[in-house]
């Protein structure tokens, strides 16, 4: 069960697996737009060498089940560089064993690699206790709350 970079062989995997995610997550009332994930996936994939980085979980059989991807920035009022997870999903029935685990940790080793002094993982939607307890899990700390607003058109 490998954690690797995923690649452009991936991106229709990657889709279907992001349609499942989508609705999970408080964005679920914006409509799902499967041209505009595939082009984003290529483009990540594409520039993983940038700020990006795209991982991907296999199981045994080779499927992908898991999929990371994160960023790296440098913060706007000091010279420290802080790496985030943009996207975190896992097929419901690979949510046991430890490939979310894999997925973070590959993701800390990248960041580091890369001079993150800090890794962000922001959680909502319907997992928040899940994905609060594998964040706990690999040494996250809860900090704040976020809040979201509709924009008024």
């Amino acid at each position: 069960m490998p954690i690797r970079f995923a690649t452009l062989s991936d991106v229709p995997a990657l889709v279907a697996s992001a349609t499942r995610a989508h609705a999970l997550t408080r964005l679920r009332s914006q409509p799902y737009n499967t041209q505009r994930a595939t082009e984003a996936f290529t483009t990540l994939i594409e520039q993983r060498r940038s700020k990006y980085g795209c991982f991907v979980a296999e199981d045994a059989r080779g499927r992908i089940v898991g999929t990371l991807i994160g960023t790296i920035e440098q913060q706007i009022l000091s010279d420290a560089r802080t790496a985030s997870v943009m996207h975190f999903s896992m097929l419901p029935e690979s949510r046991v064993g430890e490939y979310g685990v894999r997925l973070l940790r590959a993701f800390e080793t990248w960041s580091a690699n890369r001079g993150a002094t800090e890794i962000e993982f922001g959680v909502d939607g319907a997992e928040v206790k899940r994905l609060g307890r594998l964040a706990r899990k690999v040494g996250f700390r809860a900090m704040g709350r976020s809040y979201v607003k509709e924009a008024q058109v």
